[in-house]
């Protein structure tokens, strides 16, 4: 790898990858506050852990360097001028329980190693937490049935959702739901102060920061001038016209929006649609049947343009890509209910490994069968624990370096030779 942000395609060979063990975090949910959690379901820690690993140990099998956020996180804030940083940026960022209690917050964490000081905001804090801080105790005394001064942070397996890497650059998630915008504070301070980012600097396309909402589950790298980006419950279009602005002056030329249904089971364009080989994707059938419109945004910096087209998404792939034709793998294979079960099992939500070789949830049946008859290579991540937050491989995973790829058309008549290259 000679640099380390390098990512343009969604199917070069990965070979870095940031992911995050499921912790404690994921203790502290329970059904009354699935809703405030974003989450649908309590996971059992030990098997949840046990299976990330195994999905861990797949990546590695297959190549790729596992970079773990609270590792980088914590290298970052052994600095204790960062460490005091991120606490303020933390206050800064969580919902104002008032003074006395923010001081109290403080106090408690100033103490604590960057290992425990991750753990304590990503588990949340409770009352019990700040009963031996001294002060003005009033606030924490008043009954309440919600048990969190600061809720936990149980998505943050999902690093894909807080950020991603497009080309040499770095997009931090503007998130669309306050609970999870303290999330971003990790990946925000790993870019910039880990020396892996630092050493050569990685420029930041967007930023937490960023008024209009963008998370990195809607964004896909189709080629390197081609990208795809959903826009629905997370990601709006005031967020993508921004990002072009930025990677288009970067050398990337067309952007694909999609119109996502605005619910949470469509919450990301990734749940609907990946690729898995140059001229292969899987889909939901609401892509395979085009039942949204697909909006073409081309242009300049400063001077974007949009239109609506009318062709099937897989012709608008095959003329993007600059391919004869690509194949739809539809999940589910047309019948309804498999399909509407699949996908809520993250079955169309895969992790490229390289060209034709993908990571998969293990229950998703029938659509794994149809990838395997299409010449997929699949390798199977156990999903009894994982799939309960409700995301699959692609949203474990925040892809940080993907080889170049190269692929030679059989008619080069019909079709220019594809050509990813940084």
């Amino acid at each position: 790898m000679d640099r380390f942000v390098n990512q343009f395609s969604e199917i070069g060979k990965l070979n870095a990858v940031m992911l995050h063990r499921p912790g404690d975090e994921l203790n502290q949910v329970t059904p009354d506050f699935f809703d405030d959690m974003l989450i649908d379901d309590t996971l059992y820690l030990p098997a949840a852990q046990r299976d990330h690993d195994r999905f861990a140990e797949i990546l590695r099998e297959n190549g790729a360097a596992v970079y773990y956020l609270k590792d980088l996180f914590c290298e970052v804030i052994a600095n204790d001028k960062l460490r005091l940083q991120y606490i303020e940026d933390f206050l800064t960022h969580s919902p104002n329980p008032g003074d006395a209690v923010r001081d109290a917050i403080r106090a408690y964490l100033l103490p604590k190693s960057p290992s425990d000081l991750f753990d304590a905001v990503a588990r949340g804090i409770c009352p019990r937490d700040l009963a031996a801080i001294p002060g003005n105790r009033i606030a924490l005394d008043v009954t309440n049935v919600y048990p969190f001064i600061l809720d936990p942070m149980p998505n943050i397996y999902f690093t894909r959702d807080t950020s991603m890497c497009i080309g040499g650059g770095m997009v931090i998630s503007s998130m669309s739901m306050p609970s999870r915008s303290r999330e971003t504070l990790f990946t925000r301070y790993i870019h910039d102060y880990h020396p892996l980012f630092t050493a050569s600097p990685v420029p930041l396309w967007y930023d937490n920061e960023q008024r209009y909402n963008m998370e990195g589950g809607d964004v896909l790298i189709l080629s390197d001038k081609l990208l795809a980006i959903g826009c629905g419950e997370r990601t709006n279009i005031a967020a993508v016209e921004m990002l072009a602005n930025r990677v288009f002056a970067e050398g990337f030329e067309r952007i694909l929006v999609f119109n996502n249904p605005r619910s949470r089971k469509f919450m990301h364009l990734d749940v609907l649609c990946t690729m898995v080989d140059y001229d292969k994707f899987i889909t939901h059938p609401c892509i395979y049947e085009k039942q949204f419109d697909v909006y073409e945004l081309t242009g300049k910096p400063g001077k974007l343009s949009i239109s609506c087209t009318t062709d099937p998404v897989n012709k608008i792939f095959a003329r993007c890509l600059g391919l004869p034709a690509v194949k739809f793998i539809e999940m589910g294979g047309g019948d309804p209910i498999i399909a509407a079960r699949e996908h809520w099992n993250m079955g169309s939500n895969s992790l490229t490994l390289s060209p034709g070789n993908i990571a998969v949830y293990d229950r998703n049946e029938v659509t794994n069968e149809l990838l395997i008859k299409a010449g997929i290579k699949l390798t199977l991540v156990p999903a009894g624990e994982l799939v309960r937050g409700r995301g699959g491989p692609r949203c474990m995973s925040m892809p940080i370096n993907r080889s170049a790829i190269y692929k030679t058309c059989e008619q080069p008549h019909l079709c220019c030779s594809l050509l990813f290259s940084f």
